[in-house]
């Protein structure tokens, strides 16, 4: 049985990885032309997906509670009209 403090590290080491990846892709926007781009783009959103769903699932599945995927209560968000803002 995975106990919750390991559960706990193995989903920051997860969302770590997702979040290497995601700087990778912003990375190499302005470094490679557009098809090698778009190769990193998928391989990038391929691996994210396997992440999601083959790491993450399993400590969710243990612990719902860490799932940061899980519905928030939504929070209304004010909008000023103050032109002094801009």
């Amino acid at each position: 049985m995975l106990e919750k403090d390991s559960a706990v590290e193995i989903r920051d080491h997860a969302l770590k990885a997702i979040r290497e990846l995601m700087d990778l892709l912003h990375l190499s926007k302005d470094k490679c032309d557009a098809e090698q781009y778009e190769q990193i783009k998928r391989c990038v959103g391929l691996s994210i997906g396997r992440i999601q769903m083959e790491i993450l699932e399993i400590v969710n599945a243990a612990y719902p509670e860490l799932d940061d995927l899980i519905e928030q209560p939504v929070v209304p968000m004010t909008v000023s009209n103050d032109k002094s803002d801009s």
